[in-house]
């Protein structure tokens, strides 16, 4: 096994370079598939094996990296290994809330999107393309907002609550609204969430993209998606046209649920112990 480049000719244009450093030893360690010593190291890191030796004491002080007190020798630690594991059932999630968004798609022939919970706001992480022609690209790694989107609602009523309603306030002010009238959309947007809570459905028409920006002849129904630990991990949202009046948006609504609560399910959540 041989490195591409040396590591310390790596070039970084932003962020801290010791970190892009240490995680190079990481990926040398993991990739390697067998301990390694201390100077295989340095020979495939291109560093000398003093300076390994440094990165890699914070490395095993992190637990990201482990040595053999007998052979010394060099191995994935405890706590990538956790890290590893957790971004495996992630994806597992991920793998199988878009199958159930597929079979959703199938049924309805409308957009499914799955929104997840990041430092930037709500997320889409995947989506099942619709049968109809969307007028606005709801594309992955685009954001929604809190007040004005079923997903939104969605957070509102089952996500981390001392990081969503500060964020949610956010928005409000960034709307340029008067002090009435932020506290009358507030007040309003209460009423609703605590609707969505007995309900674990959220409903919105027309569709708001954007600021300032709504298309008609569009809305939205999402659900909560639970993890084993009972905790939100995605807002599943379907996109459709509102042709069909009432009874088409209740009976997408079941049909919505019912994928949202199948994933829950399957990650041993308790949706409606978790709503609670």
């Amino acid at each position: 096994m041989a490195a591409e480049r040396p590591l310390q000719d790596v070039q970084v244009a932003r962020g801290i370079q010791s970190i892009v450093l240490g995680f190079g030893l990481l990926q040398i360690i993991a990739e390697a598939g067998v301990p390694l010593s201390l100077k295989a190291i340095g020979s495939l890191s291109g560093m000398s094996p003093s300076k390994a030796r440094m990165y890699l004491i914070s490395l095993i002080e992190t637990g990201m990296v482990t040595q053999n007190p007998e052979s010394l020798l060099y191995s994935v630690g405890p706590y990538a290994l956790r890290l590893g594991s957790r971004a495996l059932r992630r994806m597992e999630l991920i793998t199988v809330a878009t199958d159930a968004m597929n079979e959703l798609q199938r049924q309805t022939r409308a957009l499914v999107l799955l929104g997840a919970w990041s430092d930037q706001g709500i997320t889409v992480v995947s989506r099942s393309e619709g049968g109809m022609a969307q007028p606005l690209q709801f594309h992955i790694g685009g954001s929604a907002s809190l007040a004005g989107t079923a997903a939104g609602h969605i957070f509102l009523a089952f996500g981390p609550q001392e990081q969503i309603w500060p964020r949610l306030s956010d928005e409000l002010a960034g709307l340029g609204l008067s002090k009435s009238e932020h506290n009358r959309r507030l007040k309003a947007l209460e009423t609703v969430i605590e609707a969505v809570r007995k309900r674990r459905i959220a409903q919105t028409g027309p569709i708001s993209f954007g600021a300032g920006v709504t298309v008609s002849g569009l809305a939205s129904i999402a659900a909560p998606v639970f993890d084993g630990a009972q905790r939100l991990r995605y807002a599943m949202t379907l996109i459709y046209p509102t042709v069909g009046g009432g009874r088409r948006r209740d009976q997408l609504g079941r049909l919505t649920l019912k994928a949202a609560d199948h994933v829950s399910h399957v990650a041993g959540a308790d949706p409606i112990a978790a709503a609670r």
